[in-house]
């Protein structure tokens, strides 16, 4: 390694085919992967660039501490929290993240909407119960959806849902027009957008302004007999006010990919919630995911050689997105 040639840390949990495909699209950078405790090796005296994957904030503080010429980090994580430490503001370190799992989250949510108004888990249960269920399923075609987050993942969802009729409206800090969607409200519209939506959808990014966003009071806007998907982070609702619509029959029913508490203990009450379907923090699954993030990140990477803006940077620093 040469003091002109740029080096590039890469986890552990990137495959070592992908590892290949960069140092062959990219001779004049030098890649380096990192163990499985995400540690250099030690005769590695420069770094210029992270690619973080499941490398922890403590190994991360590490790195950075060791490799001071450090001035990009990489996360493939949709949030950036996962990577914030304290040597990245402090040394104006710039922090990117992943957006590649915006498209399986829009696939899976559209996947939840369809299945909860066609009714597939009480089918399923009746099945179960080996009982033939007479229900009448609700139609997508027409179906009013709100968007809490119009981002990246927001417009993954957009546009699926519009492609099988649906109307979305979204909600973002910042509105403005943006494709599939039939409006972008701001966020002093958020009870125009819950009591005009058969199904919300939560996308957005915890921070002080979304925790604890939809509570009692927004619930019993909705209207009566509409759902609720949360793909966002738990403390964006309240849950024993989820709980309370559901129970009173307000909302027709519920799904969580993220939960207060994960895994959810056995014992929590969410388990026996009516209507409501729970799945593991599974919606940003995909076996293409790190595929996707590499593609990514040699996207910014020949920005970052060539002195240009990186992309999928923090819009909101002072709230951590």
């Amino acid at each position: 390694m040469t003091a002109d040639r740029t080096t590039v840390l890469v986890a552990s949990a990137v495959p070592g085919d992908l590892v290949a495909g960069l140092r062959e699209r990219n001779p004049g950078v030098d890649f380096v992967t990192l163990d499985a405790e995400g540690r250099a090796p030690e005769d590695l005296r420069t770094a210029h660039a992270i690619l973080r994957v499941a490398v922890n904030k403590p190994q991360l503080s590490a790195l950075l501490q060791r490799f001071p010429d450090v001035k990009w980090v990489h996360t493939s994580t949709a949030g950036f929290d996962w990577a914030m430490v304290p040597e990245i503001p402090a040394r104006g370190i710039a922090l990117t993240r992943s957006a590649a799992y915006a498209i399986p989250i829009g696939e899976f949510t559209v996947t939840l909407i369809a299945s909860l108004v066609k009714l597939l888990p009480g089918l399923a249960q009746a099945q179960r119960e080996r009982r033939w269920a007479n229900v009448e399923p609700g139609d997508l075609d027409g179906l009013r959806v709100g968007v809490v987050g119009a981002g990246s993942i927001g417009h993954e969802i957009a546009w699926r849902a519009s492609a099988l009729g649906m109307r979305v409206t979204g909600l973002r800090r910042t509105p403005r027009p943006q494709p599939h969607f039939e409006a972008v409200l701001g966020p002093e519209r958020l009870h125009d957008l819950l009591a005009g939506s058969d199904v919300v959808v939560l996308a957005c990014p915890l921070t002080p302004e979304t925790r604890g966003l939809i509570g009692e009071v927004e619930l019993a806007a909705m209207p009566r007999g509409s759902y609720l998907i949360n793909v966002a982070r738990g403390p964006v609702v309240v849950t024993e006010a989820l709980v309370a619509a559901l129970r009173s029959g307000h909302l027709a029913g519920a799904a969580l990919d993220a939960l207060d508490v994960e895994p959810l203990p056995a014992e929590d009450p969410l388990w026996d919630a009516p209507n409501l379907v729970i799945t593991p923090h599974t919606s940003f699954k995909s076996p293409r995911n790190l595929e996707r993030v590499v593609t990514e990140f040699e996207t910014n990477l020949r920005r970052f050689l060539r002195g240009e803006p990186l992309e999928n940077t923090m819009r909101h620093p002072e709230l951590g997105y």
